[in-house]
């Protein structure tokens, strides 16, 4: 029944399909206690000869569907305008006779309409491909769904960077600085003004990633959350480096633990790379703790003792956390250049954050 307290077709619909009445006559009955009797007739339209153009009625229904008329045929067809001097008894049961056959045949029309919609389960069981154990042959789900790990949440990752400078972020990480052709006039001049001897004319600098990059991948509880971050670092790196020029390392705690190249089960020893190579680091340096993780996780003064073995190898370290710069320890922020995985970033703090690093490893 609607809010507004009228009944319409619909609920008479409704109900039907949940009590699922046996016959006509039931669903006559439901009809007419819902009230959706059509109107009755003018008068006139009962053979009143006032009237333009009489309706006819229907035919008297059979002596076994009227009850307490026995003496009248069924067989007859003469309608009740013939009659002037009818009884208005029986024209009030042809009236009711006649509309409760309307009736029962506009609920018949209703329930005999075919649902438009329908509603399909899906096999939870990675096996049920061929068709459902129930026997109705119905598709299951597609095999190339089910096989493990390519069933996703179908959420795409969002990079935490921006589109367009995700590449010069990149590049800011693991460039180095070498020679160029292009003489560096300005330092020429400079020397040639202090009268110094010219061993060597001066060249200019430029960034280049022809020294590849070590890439060193955090795989411990706290980065968990990070995975999807993680995979879209390592393509990347690759794409900016040069997939044959990354050398990609797992971990946990810290890589003087052991590294994990490509077999899971074999740890080996970390080695820096070669002198000026950037190491690019993908963790939060132990700033987050979980609980219960015992040693699992390294602490600051790990972290340090790590840094520092890199730095004396001659390699920068950069490293891409979840957390600012701020968050670290001005001994920390010294040495290694960071960079968060924020949308915020931008080309110029990435530039500025390596450069220093740099500089401070070459003592410019």
């Amino acid at each position: 029944m609607s809010a507004r307290g009228e009944v319409f077709v619909g609920d008479l619909a409704r109900a039907l399909a949940g009590l699922r009445p046996a016959n006509a006559e039931t669903m006559a009955a439901m009809a007419r206690l819902l009230h959706l009797e059509p109107a009755p007739p003018p008068a006139s339209a009962y053979g009143d000869p006032a009237s333009p153009s009489p309706v006819p009625l229907p035919p008297s229904p059979a002596p076994s569907q009227v009850a307490g008329e026995s003496d009248l045929d069924s067989s007859t067809d003469e309608a009740p305008g013939d009659l002037p001097a009818a009884s208005p008894e029986r024209r009030r049961r042809v009236d009711d006779d006649a509309r409760a056959r309307r009736s029962s045949e506009r609920i018949r029309k209703l329930g005999d309409r075919r649902v438009d919609f329908s509603l399909t389960s899906l096999d939870p069981l990675p096996g049920a491909v061929e068709g459902r154990r129930d026997g109705s042959g119905s598709p299951g789900p597609d095999s190339e769904l089910l096989r493990r790990g390519a069933v996703t949440t179908g959420l795409r990752h969002e990079p935490p960077w921006k589109r367009d400078w995700e590449r010069g972020v990149m590049f800011a990480a693991v460039a180095t600085t070498a020679e160029s052709t292009v003489y560096d006039q300005p330092a020429l001049l400079r020397k040639v003004a202090r009268q110094e001897v010219l061993l060597s004319i001066p060249r200019r600098h430029r960034l280049t990633t022809r020294r590849g990059v070590q890439l060193l991948l955090d795989h411990g509880r706290a980065m968990a959350p990070f995975q999807d971050d993680r995979n879209w670092l390592g393509e990347l790196v690759g794409s900016v480096a040069g997939r044959d020029r990354v050398e990609a390392l797992r971990f946990r705690g810290t890589p003087q633990r052991g590294v994990v190249r490509d077999d899971p089960r074999v740890r080996e020893p970390y080695r820096p790379p070669a002198p000026g190579t950037p190491v690019v680091l993908f963790s939060d340096l132990g700033r987050m703790r979980p609980r219960f993780a015992s040693g699992a996780v390294a602490g600051p003064a790990e972290w340090r003792t790590f840094v520092d073995s890199v730095l004396h190898a001659g390699c920068p370290v950069v490293c891409v956390t979840p957390y600012g710069p701020m968050d670290y320890s001005p001994a920390l922020r010294r040495i290694v250049a960071f960079i968060p995985l924020d949308h915020g970033i931008s080309l110029r703090h990435a530039h500025e954050a390596t450069s220093r690093v740099r500089r401070a490893l070459e003592g410019v």
